[in-house]
């Protein structure tokens, strides 16, 4: 991908998480937030994707689970 082609909607959808939780590359976070600023549809559901994970973070899970913990999910959902 060039940098000035940007990403549509559905490469930004596509990415939503990973761009809520900083897990692109700094290439990537660009074309993202670029795409964000200029797509109310899709900052909405940025927003709202945003908000859900406060919400878990704040209500439901305010720690970081244990690092044995998430390699072993991690390698459970690579099965």
């Amino acid at each position: 991908m060039k940098p000035t082609e940007g990403f549509g909607c559905n490469e930004t959808l596509f990415r939503l998480h990973a761009y809520v939780d900083r897990e692109l590359t700094e290439v990537e976070m660009i074309e993202v937030k670029r795409h964000l600023d200029d797509c109310p549809p899709c900052e909405k559901h940025f927003l709202f994707e945003e908000q859900v994970k406060r919400l878990v973070h704040n209500k439901g899970c305010p720690e970081r689970a244990p690092e044995h913990l998430v390699i072993k999910i991690l390698k459970n959902l690579h099965q």
